[in-house]
């Protein structure tokens, strides 16, 4: 499917009006930038560990479990990095049918012929175990894994593009160097399915542990930004992908967390941020996991028939996910009209509210790289 002429035009100047708005300073508080190494840790009002996350927490920010339980920050401890998150109630999400049928039939699938998108913000990050550092500018392990899940993308006959553009140095401005990239990658490969951002955690190993369909993998996190027009989407994208894995490949969804960020996630409906596993996991263990997500991103988005299994690997029913909402995965004129008149109307405005006045503030007075004991980089 092409754009006319007037889609081009409209895609054109969002695109360029972004561009204009990227150079202004702005932090979202979407990683690491504290002059000492650390993680937060997520508990709930009874002390019970939640989760672990190389990113600041912020009140209002909110996380929902694997197993569904829909949670609220309420107080954050920045000394000992400990947040506090009041239970919500359960998350209902999407239902995933068991094809019960007694005869082979085709399941319904959505045109794949709009264009997924991949990206690393932080293309310095790497696996200890494979890469023997966390860090390697410009050429981390985090690429081979987006390399891996792309390749396995267009294995299913999903076009897929990966680009590898550095965005270098690891500090609090590579969202911003990022936002060019994403912006590129839109304006050359319209219309937009989806747009990933691959990423890997810095949280001890075992937080990602897992096993799936009989193999040893790392988990996925999915990353929401709350601060854009494209929430409600992005979400609802989250949401029908763990349903989706829940029922095919249980135990490779980690979690979801929605932050007070943008994460460049205001550029295009569908665009998610993916944690692929920490530091201390092995490159391996990331890219088997790349390799499952991309077959639940498939069924996820374009519907049609998948064979589901046990962690131990044991066949447990085929699955029949629905096509997600034609409409609402368009990704590009509607979202191009959306964001061109925000940009038009009120670009001031929306640019303070997504980047945030304490992030912008934190920019405008400096930000902090973490890094280890020897002045490298970690996360």
């Amino acid at each position: 499917m092409r754009m006319n002429k007037r889609a081009s035009i409209l895609l054109t100047a969002c695109l360029l009006l972004a561009g204009v708005g990227s150079g202004v300073p702005k932090v979202h508080a979407d990683d690491w930038f504290e002059d000492k190494t650390g993680y937060y840790t997520l508990v709930d009002e009874s002390g019970n560990e939640l989760t672990m996350m190389a990113r600041e927490m912020l009140v209002k920010d909110e996380y929902i479990s694997g197993d569904n339980k829909h949670y609220s920050i309420i107080s954050v401890d920045k000394d000992k990095k400990k947040a506090v998150a009041k239970y919500l109630g359960d998350v209902q999400l999407p239902e995933i049918e068991e094809d019960t049928a007694s005869i082979d039939v085709l399941a319904q699938e959505l045109d794949k012929s709009r264009n997924i998108l991949l990206y690393s913000t932080h293309t310095d990050e790497s696996y200890i175990p494979s890469d023997g550092s966390h860090s390697r500018p410009g050429e981390g392990g985090i690429l081979d894994v987006a390399e891996t899940f792309k390749n396995a993308l267009q294995s299913r006959g999903i076009n897929a593009v990966l680009d590898k553009t550095p965005h270098e140095p690891h500090d609090a401005g590579a969202y911003r160097r990022s936002r060019q990239t994403a912006i590129n990658l839109i304006k050359k490969y319209s219309p937009v399915a989806a747009i990933f951002d691959i990423h890997r955690d810095a949280v001890p190993a075992r937080v990602y542990v897992t096993r799936v369909a009989g193999q040893p993998m790392t988990k996925v996190r999915i990353v929401v930004g709350s601060r854009n027009q494209n929430r409600k989407a992005n979400e609802e994208l989250a949401y029908k992908i763990k349903a989706v894995a829940d029922k095919v490949y249980p135990g490779l969804i980690k979690d979801i967390y929605i932050g007070a960020g943008a994460y460049n996630q205001e550029l295009s409906p569908r665009s998610l941020l993916f944690e692929f596993g920490t530091h201390e996991n092995s490159k391996e263990a990331a890219q088997r996991a790349a390799e499952h997500l991309a077959v639940v991103i498939d069924k996820a988005m374009f519907g049609g028939k998948v064979q589901g299994k046990t962690q131990e690997g044991e066949e447990k029913g085929t699955y029949r996910p629905e096509p997600i909402d034609r409409e609402d995965t368009r990704g590009g004129r509607s979202g191009m009209l959306w964001l061109l008149l925000a940009l038009v109307i009120g670009a001031g405005i929306f640019f303070f509210i997504s980047g945030g006045g304490r992030e912008m503030m934190s920019k405008v007075t400096g930000t902090f790289d973490s890094k280890d004991k020897d002045g490298k980089r970690k996360r």
